[in-house]
């Protein structure tokens, strides 16, 4: 084959893969010109992007598991709250016995009620709050949130919470005033424990922005990287059609001067 051929054809074929290559930049926008280190770094890159997103979802898990424990808290204050009332009622001297039975019987009911709240607050089968009372004295384990991107970013949340006995007794004035004061107690203790869950939600909304941030950075790192620059793109993209264009004349010209040859020979 005569080496002009030869050189159109080399050069035509260099020209067809820088065109496609820049075609394809241009079309998905990624950037095939990228050398194996960068892609090394990318790799590494996209890695830590995926478990920031991840780490995103824990927390905001952690988040919602805290946020069915201060909602139950909230009832169960609720709950005190009417209680405390009732035992302020049947303080009063004024009431007889079977009066003070219909207060005993809405504050039993209410009683129930924080029992099925706190019974009833689970989030994916876990306890998000453990009342330890004399009646239940087993605490409840504590639950991690893994929040970051290794195996140190930690936030623990202990959802266990020591109340006094659940029992009140309105039977008496005398009786009655140590269930108001029982029920202030564990209105108190609610009060601490929903300032606990609250720093704890805290942290998780802290651990979520931090890792959004690191997200957003390191996504314009990998972005610098994989990218196309469309410019240069569209700049190969013309070379390589100029220089197809090109060796096809010169392919032309040199097959037409073969042929002219070939016709003096003859």
């Amino acid at each position: 084959m005569p080496i002009g051929i030869y050189s159109a054809q080399t050069g035509m074929v260099q020209a067809q893969r820088t065109f496609e290559k820049a075609a394809e930049s241009i079309a998905s926008g990624i950037n095939s010109y990228v050398n194996p280190a960068d892609k090394y770094v990318a790799t590494g890159l996209d890695t830590t992007i995926r478990s920031a997103k991840k780490a995103i979802e824990n927390a905001q898990t952690g988040y919602n598991f805290t946020a069915v424990a201060d909602s139950a808290l909230g009832n169960v204050s609720e709950s005190l709250q009417r209680i405390r009332e009732l035992s302020i009622q049947a303080s009063n001297g004024i009431y007889s016995d079977s009066q003070r039975a219909v207060i005993q019987q809405e504050i039993d009911q209410n009683v129930e009620q924080i029992k099925q709240t706190l019974g009833q607050s689970t989030f994916n089968g876990k306890p998000t709050i453990n009342a330890v009372t004399p009646e239940n004295p087993n605490p409840a384990p504590v639950t991690d949130f893994m929040v970051g991107t290794d195996s140190t970013s930690i936030i623990s949340y202990d959802p266990n919470m020591a109340l006094d006995s659940l029992n009140f007794d309105v039977s008496t004035p005398e009786a009655a005033a140590a269930s108001l004061a029982q029920a202030d107690s564990m209105l108190s203790d609610i009060g601490s424990k929903r300032g606990e869950i609250g720093a704890v939600q805290s942290s998780l909304e802290g651990a979520i922005n931090q890792q959004m941030t690191n997200i957003m950075s390191t996504t314009a790192s990998l972005s610098d990287i994989q990218d196309t620059d469309y410019i240069s793109a569209i700049t190969d993209l013309k070379k390589a059609q100029f220089s197809m264009e090109l060796m096809a004349k010169v392919m032309k010209t040199v097959m037409n001067s073969e042929r002219y040859v070939l016709d003096l020979l003859q």
